[in-house]
């Protein structure tokens, strides 16, 4: 009878369980980010970040500010820098125009948003991150435990009205205030790691050679992974990062989009080897 009973109590813990998981549900998304530590564009494609998870994890704005999913990834866009550039490049104000002239690279940065429903609660105290990469030194791994994250800008919750949906003039955003505060959803513009280059007065050649040094990484090509948790609930996002094409490659590759076009799509209406 003890056996039974033991059983019987094992099995209730598993459906409790799974309902409660039920409850919560956590959506990861990889994006390349403005370097946080020098963009005059941060603010923006934070904001945007946060509009684009708040509509299911969605394309949001453009330029250097623009929100935009992307898993997968080259070595040398995953970078950076000490000096301006972009996606890999130097001399990106030339490269992309001039709204690119004073980025410094862009970092990997796992946007998350995380929804309850039938009226779960929770707070952004008890929301945790851990992330590594499957190279074999684990280069980029980092973290942040629970009681580290704080309502702002970068990470808003949300209190559903009256009507117990997210959208209306009746939610209350939460951008401050204590991280205790329970809310019915939280969307954020992630953290983010990636590897560092510099190289103080030199020449765009040698910088540009800095980062093809850096994106020549001998663990490439690897995943770089981000996984989120919160009441016992968990969700990750995956960059899949691959080495740099050689020139030929390219060659090949942009003479294929010459012959294919353009594909337009509708868009719904911390410098360090250290997180952000």
């Amino acid at each position: 009878m003890k056996l039974k009973s033991v059983a019987l109590a094992s099995a209730l813990l598993a459906v409790l369980s799974t309902a409660a998981k039920a409850d919560i549900v956590i959506n990861v998304v990889p994006w390349l980010a403005p370097n946080g530590f020098s963009s005059a564009w941060f603010a923006g494609a934070e904001a945007n970040a946060v509009a684009g998870m708040m509509n299911g994890g969605i394309a949001t704005g453009s330029g250097p500010a623009a929100f935009v999913p992307n898993s997968n990834i080259t070595a040398a866009q995953g970078i950076v820098t000490g000096f301006p550039s972009w996606m890999g490049k130097v001399d990106p104000g030339n490269v992309f125009g001039p709204d690119y002239a004073l980025e410094h690279g862009t970092r990997m940065h796992f946007a998350v948003s995380i929804v309850g429903s039938d009226g779960t609660k929770f707070s952004i105290s008890n929301m945790a991150l851990n992330a590594y990469s499957t190279d074999a030194s684990n280069a980029l791994k980092f973290g942040y435990a629970a009681g580290e994250y704080d309502y702002g800008t970068g990470y808003v919750g949300v209190l559903y009205g009256a009507d117990g949906q997210l959208g209306g003039s009746d939610d209350t955003w939460i951008k401050s205030g204590p991280n205790t505060q329970l809310v019915d959803a939280i969307f954020g513009r992630g953290s983010g790691n990636s590897f560092p280059a510099y190289c103080v007065g030199c020449s765009l050649a040698d910088q540009q050679a800095e980062i093809d040094a850096l994106a020549a990484y001998p663990g490439t090509p690897f995943k770089f992974v981000g996984t989120y948790s919160i009441d016992g609930v968990s969700g990750s996002g995956t960059f899949n990062i691959t080495p740099v094409p050689e020139p030929g490659t390219w060659a090949m590759m942009l003479l294929g989009f010459a012959g294919l076009g353009f594909i337009a799509y509708r868009r719904k209406n911390k410098m360090t080897l250290g997180a952000a």
